[in-house]
């Protein structure tokens, strides 16, 4: 962990979802929206969520109001950029935006590939005849996934065997990721296949974009 890094801000770019986190009296609310930018020294400006998002989190969310801002750093080697402030503003037009006061410091983590992050993403694996095996992806790093699914056959002949890993689609995509079976665990609730993928770094870093929903179980920000 590094302290400071506040030249590192400028890597989040406008339109970029971040992971913010509300901080209420009794606990916290946490929702995705989207960065609009910033003036350095100055102020960070968020998008602000939607009420589907926010739900009852909305009453909170005013001037001083503490928020804890998390992203995934495009251009960062798979970088988390992690800062809190305070809410300075809550404007209503021209559009509804939150200004936060500008950070002192930052933190700034490397998601290394023993990093494993929890996750429930609905997906599939086509293996090479086609046949297609259904279950969740558990947990991501940025080397693989582990992906679980109920079956009550042996599956440890699928070892080193090549493999496709395919996401429910969204905006009528489906995201698809080619990859290996390294390891085959059967458990008491499910059997577990280790995937090492085949993605740039570049592509794994927009992967986690997209799905990463547990930012913060990199390291608590307080």
């Amino acid at each position: 962990m590094q302290l400071h890094n506040l030249e590192k801000l400028a890597f989040i770019t406008a339109g970029t979802l971040v992971d913010i986190e509300v901080l209420t009296p009794t606990n916290s609310k946490r929702m995705k929206t989207e960065f609009v930018g910033l003036l350095n020294d100055h102020f960070v400006v968020l998008n602000y969520p939607s009420p589907r998002r926010l739900g009852n989190a909305g009453e909170y969310l005013k001037d001083g109001t503490v928020i804890i801002v998390r992203a995934v750093l495009e251009s960062g080697g798979g970088q988390v950029i992690a800062f809190r402030q305070q809410v300075m503003s809550v404007t209503s037009h021209p559009k509804r935006l939150i200004f936060l006061h500008f950070p002192d410091q930052v933190q700034l983590f490397s998601l290394r590939s023993q990093t494993r992050i929890p996750t429930l993403l609905p997906a599939s694996i086509q293996l090479s005849d086609e046949h297609k095996l259904q279950g969740i992806i558990k947990d991501v790093s940025v080397t693989g996934v582990m992906f679980a699914l109920k079956s009550e056959d042996d599956l440890s002949n699928l070892k080193d065997t090549p493999c496709k890993i395919l996401l429910d689609e969204r905006d009528n995509e489906v995201n698809e990721f080619s990859g290996q079976i390294c390891s085959v665990r059967s458990l008491a609730d499910d059997t577990q296949l280790g995937i090492q993928l085949n993605v740039s770094e570049d592509e794994m870093n927009k992967f986690m974009k997209d799905h990463l929903i547990d930012l913060s179980i990199l390291e608590p920000l307080i």
